[in-house]
């Protein structure tokens, strides 16, 4: 049901970047996944880890739900207004290359980064309850709402990058609604409780570096691109680390029920994480070759003529992306066994290549040298991950390959 609803989610997202890629052209596109990106990394870094730690804590003692629903709500207020105002002194200097216009527009659409963690502390509310329909319809509802507003403002001509942010913050703000009211009947609403806050806060920054570092892996690339080239060139990027992540999105949605469901389960728990682990390194890998077979042409087709040089460094990503995708399966092992700090070193590795790589590479380089940067940490994160879960388990390393016999006990 997971890998059903996140390829719809997929081609939801595949339909609003093809409609904003023909509608706003390189440049405007280039504007808008930039301050997309922003807003998104804002919130996960503010979020507090919020989004995996409801989901461990509830799914081990549900009877705890409607305290940690209302002492969490009441906790994430001022780490989101601090966002925002970071946020706001941070635009200019962002987007130094692309003038008034980013900057204007940015200056309201940061406050969707309340929303951002909004949709994070909505998430775990329903993995921890294991909720998981509800879950998966919601992570599709949002693209898919947005895919239609873009569309449906594309045929009207009316389509432009403040508009589709418009778009965007509205159909964030109705998914919020509709979740959270969700998880107020599902969960019900406690009394405050500062300790066990605390106790669930803790657990979350201990692991936030996994989610903050692991965004900025996937995603500090294209915010920190605007600083030193073109939007055009932004523009170009952004569609080949949209669909290079395509395999990570799949895994990464699939671990957060892994998570909730190894938690509960200690027993089966290995289990659950090492044939997800096969699963999601296969589906991503036969994803990742026809991309490359076939990036050109299908650049050009889908996007438009003038992406087609999107395909270098898209294929430069995608070996690193499919390593990627499984990191996020052990990852999710770790935080089960309860050692969210473990599962955050991997990630902060990672982040370090990354953040060192683009800063000597990138004035240099330009997109070739942020892909081949990425696809490093990418690479880099799953070594280490693999070597974290097998440390924190106790697994053994034959455990780790898919032997006919380790398929056959999976199976049984």
């Amino acid at each position: 049901m997971t890998y059903l609803f996140s390829g719809l989610t997929l081609a939801a997202n595949l339909v609003s970047g093809i409609v904003s890629a023909r509608a706003l052209g390189p440049d405007g596109r280039g504007v808008t996944v930039a301050l997309v990106t922003l807003s998104q990394l804002a919130g996960l870094l503010f979020a507090l880890g919020v989004s995996r730690s409801l989901s461990y804590f509830i799914a081990r003692r549900p009877s705890d739900g409607p305290s940690l629903l209302t002492t969490c709500v009441i906790m994430l207020l001022p780490p989101a207004l601090i966002a925002v105002g970071i946020t706001q002194l941070l635009l200019p200097t962002i987007f130094a290359t692309d003038g008034e216009q980013a900057i204007d527009v940015g200056r309201w659409y940061v406050f969707t980064i309340v929303l951002v963690i909004g949709l994070e502390l909505n998430y775990g509310l329903l993995l921890g309850s294991h909720d998981f329909v509800v879950y998966n319809a919601l992570r599709f509802a949002l693209p898919m709402l947005l895919a239609a507003s873009l569309f449906a403002m594309w045929r009207l001509d009316v389509l432009d990058v403040e508009s589709a942010l418009i778009a965007d913050a509205a159909c964030t703000t109705v998914v919020v609604a509709v979740g959270m009211a969700r998880a107020v009947r599902r969960i019900g609403v406690g009394s405050p409780r500062p300790r066990l806050g605390l106790t669930t806060a803790w657990y979350g920054i201990r692991g936030q570096g996994t989610t903050v570092a692991g965004q900025v892996n996937a995603r500090l690339d294209v915010a920190m691109l605007p600083a030193f080239v073109a939007s055009a060139s932004v523009g170009l990027y952004s569609v080949a680390t949209n669909i290079s992540l395509i395999v990570y999105q799949l895994s990464n949605t699939f671990a957060g029920l892994v998570l909730p469901a190894a938690a509960r389960d200690p027993r089966r728990g290995r289990l659950k994480v090492v044939g997800s682990l096969w699963a999601s390194l296969a589906a991503a890998g036969l994803i990742a070759l026809g991309l490359a077979l076939f990036a050109r042409p299908l650049l050009g087709f889908v996007y438009g003529d003038d992406f087609r040089d999107a395909a270098e460094p898209l294929v430069l990503l995608l070996p690193g992306a499919v390593l990627f995708a499984g990191s996020s399966i052990l990852s999710a092992g770790v935080y089960a066994a309860g050692r969210p700090f473990t599962a955050t070193l991997p990630q902060l590795i990672g982040m370090v290549v990354t953040v060192v790589g683009l800063f000597i590479f990138l004035r240099s380089g330009g997109i070739t040298a942020a892909a081949l940067v990425s696809t490093t940490a990418y690479a880099t994160v799953f070594l280490a991950t693999v070597i974290a879960y097998k440390v924190t388990t106790g697994t053994p390393w034959r455990w780790l390959l898919p032997t006919p016999a380790r398929l056959r006990e999976l199976l049984s």
